[in-house]
């Protein structure tokens, strides 16, 4: 596997987040976990990162750390076990609008039968958003990229669709750019 190429990858992994107690007299039918890591962010703007923390009631680490937080830990989950549905589209609005600067990802799991919510933001590259599973794994529309594909010219290239079409459905630039900062959150 080569070693730059972008691939999903999150420290505290959500898979290892304990379960939450069984009664807490919530209906879960319009609830999913919701997770953001946030990989820079100038100092300005942390503040208002950690207001939206605290305001979806986001845990660092699934409850490890302290609530709300004092202070922001760069590449380390913070994650609630039940937001309700959409969440995560709120949350992606308020942290472009209220702190810029922020480099992040989130995702809010699949509900049912429904792909779940993933977003990845770089300022001044984009946002990318799509489907994903529970691990925040992007998911592709098969018949959606079937129909890209079948409306590409005779002579383009595979070079050609990715830095085009392609990498609006795949999100290649973003998630690229995205992986750098995790690589030096990881350091």
């Amino acid at each position: 596997m080569d070693p730059d190429r972008p691939r999903r990858t999150h420290h505290g992994s959500h898979h290892l987040r304990p379960h939450p107690p069984v009664d807490q007299g919530v209906t879960l039918s319009d609830r999913t976990p919701l997770q953001l890591y946030v990989y820079a962010v100038d100092d300005n703007d942390r503040p208002a990162v950690l207001e939206a923390i605290t305001e979806f009631s986001l845990d660092l680490e699934w409850g490890q750390g302290e609530h709300p937080p004092r202070h922001l830990e760069l590449g380390r989950c913070y994650g609630v076990h039940e937001a309700t549905l959409g969440s995560s589209d709120e949350l992606a609005d308020l942290l472009r609008g209220s702190a810029p600067s922020a480099v992040f990802t989130l995702w809010q799991d699949p509900y049912m039968t429904a792909d779940g919510h993933l977003v990845a933001h770089v300022p001044d590259v984009g946002s990318y958003e799509t489907g994903c599973d529970a691990e925040g794994t992007p998911h592709v529309d098969v018949v959606d990229l079937a129909a890209r594909l079948g409306r590409l010219a005779e002579d383009a290239t595979v070079r050609d669709w990715l830095s085009g079409d392609g990498d609006g459905l795949l999100g290649i630039t973003v998630l690229a750019a995205l992986h750098q900062h995790e690589k030096s959150c990881a350091a």
